[in-house]
This record gives structure tokens, C-alpha cells and sequence, in this order.
């Protein structure tokens, strides 16, 4: 039985403000990995469980789950990666220049 990705979103709705724990669901690979990296953080069962709906609705509903969980920006619109980015190259530059 295939549960709806609003069901599925409710169920995991109490950890998604937690960045540590969805950090989690993003490395695991499957719900019950999820399941099992995150119970191994926090000793919690109920945080375990909405992590492993959270990678429920990532492996059934790829696009709600980006939704609720978006993709990092990339380095083009950081400006901090960008910065130490030009650091890095001016220190070459001062390296080969003397």
C-alpha cells in the first residue's frame, strides 16, 4: 500500500525544521538507513521514524520531497565559496610572482 505524499509529509513534518537530522536522511540510502543513522544520533524512536518518512517521501516523491527539502545552493551564488576561491588563486599568484 502506497501512502500519499501528504500523509507522508505529516508523519515527518516534526523534523524538518531540524537540519541535523535531515542532513541525515540526505546521506542515508534508503528509509531504513535513515531509520538507523538517525536513532543512532539521537536514541530517539519518534525522530527515527519521521526521518525514515522523510526518506519514504524521497524515494516516492522525489519532487515533494525537494520541495520541502531544496538542494544547497551552489557555489556561483555563495559568496563566501567565491571568496575564498579568489584568495586562494591570489596566493598562487603571489607565489609565482616573487
Amino acid at each position: 500500500m502506497q501512502r500519499s505524499s501528504d500523509e507522508i509529509k505529516a508523519r515527518c513534518a516534526c523534523i524538518l525544521e531540524n537540519k541535523s537530522i535531515v542532513a541525515l536522511v540526505e546521506a542515508s540510502s534508503s528509509p531504513s538507513a535513515a531509520y538507523e543513522m538517525i536513532f543512532a544520533e539521537t536514541k530517539d524512536v519518534s525522530r527515527a521514524k519521521a526521518g525514515r518518512w522523510l526518506a519514504v517521501l524521497r524515494r516516492d516523491y522525489p519532487v515533494e520531497y525537494r520541495k520541502l527539502v531544496p538542494t544547497e545552493p551552489s557555489h556561483v551564488s555563495n559568496d563566501k565559496a567565491q571568496t575564498e576561491k579568489e584568495k586562494s588563486h591570489a596566493t598562487k599568484e603571489t607565489n609565482l610572482n616573487g
